[in-house]
């Protein structure tokens, strides 16, 4: 017997298409047969909502100066107040990491030849808060702190195998019990399992919002509101017929 290794992924269902051995006449509907000679073919799905337990955000810290060191100064203390506010919100160093960092020179091109205004100075952190009651009041404490921009906010599984492992268990049920049905309704009687094949590579992108700037001054806490995530499973099962018939 053949058996790949599986894995579920997340994102949007796959259509699914069901397959049965060459002694059965095709039949219409929503799935569709597929005659092999080999034994019955089934395509298995499933579908779970599981709720994240943590969130991701990536925060930007942008300054601009006349002179490149001062832009470099600045954003170096805008940043740090950042980290401490994190810190102080009971985000851990383990859960921040730095994205990139970039200084740009900034020119008139109005004028020819252009000529040099200034800095842009950009730093970018990921930050993964743990504990969801406390993403809109961290990330409001943050951009008091000195961050500019708010980007990718995301809703994620810290342990995505579990919700996979789920999944893929409720798809190859479903599998099996579509190749049951069919070998009942064509009178034969399901053998060994020849072969079970994950579907399509794992996919994930629960995104809650894209981009928001984020006001300084802010009074109110940022709501956020936790989305459920989509766990989607399929495979593939090729069963023997079994020689001895209904």
């Amino acid at each position: 017997m053949r058996v790949s290794h599986i894995s579920a992924f997340f994102g949007a269902a796959a259509v699914m298409t069901t397959g049965l051995g060459a002694s059965a006449a095709p039949i219409r509907g929503g799935d569709r047969l597929v005659m092999q000679s080999e034994g019955i073919t089934a395509h298995g799905h499933a579908e779970t909502k599981v709720k994240p337990d943590i969130l991701k955000a990536t925060l930007g810290v942008t300054t601009i100066s006349r002179s490149q060191a001062d832009a470099v100064s600045a954003n170096a203390t805008r940043a740090k107040a950042v980290l401490a506010a994190l810190h102080s919100g009971g985000v851990a160093d383990k859960d921040i990491q730095t994205q990139y960092y970039t200084v740009q020179p900034q020119y008139d091109y109005k004028k020819s030849p252009a000529v040099l205004t200034g800095y842009q100075v950009s730093n970018s952190i990921q930050v993964t808060v743990r504990d969801l009651t406390k993403g809109g009041v961290i990330i409001d404490q943050a951009t008091k702190a000195g961050a500019t921009d708010v980007n990718d906010l995301t809703f994620d599984l810290s342990d995505r195998k579990k919700a996979e492992g789920a999944a893929l268990v409720a798809a190859v049920a479903n599998a099996r019990s579509k190749a049951d049905l069919m070998a009942g309704a064509s009178g034969v009687s399901l053998g060994r399992l020849i072969s079970l094949d994950e579907g399509t590579a794992p996919t994930f992108e629960p995104v809650m919002f894209k981009s928001r700037a984020m006001a300084a001054d802010t009074s109110d806490t940022t709501p956020v509101v936790p989305q459920e995530i989509v766990v989607t499973a399929d495979v593939t099962v090729v069963y023997d017929i079994d020689a001895g018939v209904k």
